[in-house]
């Protein structure tokens, strides 16, 4: 019996560093295709990263909606931002505290703002299908007000334009190392769930701990590998980019399929926490700097999130 563990933790290893090697050469390929269309490291963050790396929740949530599970649908997308934000972040400015050059205030603000009418919407008893269509709609506005407003506009930041290069050869190889981090990050949570489950941990612990994670596995690795490779802006703005993709397209894609219900006395606390992530996290992109003790802090606040839902707080 204990050989089942060790063989799905060696299993989860291999799938964990195929994730990363992938990754990596990702990053890469982003920061070349950014150069190629004239835009910056923090719009491809914003854009093919962020709402690439948010496929595993699209998944989930889109299933979850068609099965009429709303609950399922709206807490996994409220526990990957809060994951995004507080784990994904700390363990960035952790990891290596830093500045950066690009402006994501703009962008942080429609964050907050997506953020802020989830609550509304939680507090009308749920999303309905019109309005999961205004926000996907919205979304895609936004999406081509952000690349068209930041083409050209930063010539400077020292991504240098190959006339050699084709741009479809990029993106050709951005879209096949993306499929390849979410099949890879797929196989990770596969391994991880199964590593629990053989090692005696509750189905019910796993949900709420490894599978929340799990769908945030390719944020999580996008976003850490930019900042170590010094690309601050792709890095920060994969994770602004997945929390408003998350709630505008997700959502409302699911609302789309079928309205959703939301009980505002059942998720509250869960929607406590968000917010106060993000308006953090919107203060941090307005300084435009993050120190190892705010990632001490953000860390410290998603174990209480984790000591929420297991029920152990008294709140």
């Amino acid at each position: 019996m204990v050989v089942e563990p060790l063989v799905n933790f060696g299993l989860l290893i291999v799938s964990l560093a195929v994730l990363i090697l992938i990754a990596d050469h990702l990053i890469d390929h982003s920061v070349k295709l950014a150069a190629l269309f004239g835009v910056s490291e923090a719009v491809i963050g914003l854009t093919v990263l962020s709402y690439g790396t948010s496929m595993p929740e699209f998944a989930v949530s889109s299933i979850a909606s068609i099965q009429v599970h709303d609950q399922l649908s709206v807490s996994n997308i409220i526990g990957s931002n809060i994951y995004n934000i507080a784990m994904v972040l700390g363990l960035v400015a952790v990891l290596a505290p830093f500045s950066w050059r690009d402006d994501l205030r703009r962008d942080g603000l429609f964050m907050t703002a997506s953020t802020f009418a989830l609550v509304l919407f939680a507090f009308r008893g749920g999303i309905s299908s019109l309005i999961g269509v205004a926000m996907a709609i919205t979304l895609a506005g936004y999406t081509y007000y952000v690349i068209r407003s930041c083409k050209g506009a930063h010539a400077d930041q020292g991504l240098v334009k190959s006339q050699n290069e084709s741009p479809w050869k990029e993106i050709g190889w951005c879209a096949l190392l993306l499929a390849g981090v979410l099949v890879a990050g797929s196989a990770t949570v596969h391994f991880a769930v199964q590593t629990a489950r053989s090692a005696g941990v509750s189905e019910w612990l796993i949900g709420a701990t490894i599978v929340a994670a799990g769908t945030s596995l390719p944020e999580t690795v996008v976003s850490v590998i930019s900042a170590k490779k010094g690309q601050m802006g792709m890095s920060l703005g994969n994770l602004v980019g997945s929390n408003y993709f998350n709630i505008l397209w997700i959502l409302g894609f699911a609302a789309a399929l079928g309205p959703l219900s939301l009980s505002i006395e059942e998720i509250w606390g869960d929607l406590v926490f968000l917010c106060m992530l993000t308006v953090l996290f919107f203060i941090v992109l307005v300084r435009k700097s993050i120190g190892n003790y705010e990632g001490v802090a953000y860390l410290g606040i998603y174990t209480l999130y984790l000591l929420y839902l297991l029920k152990i707080l008294p709140f």
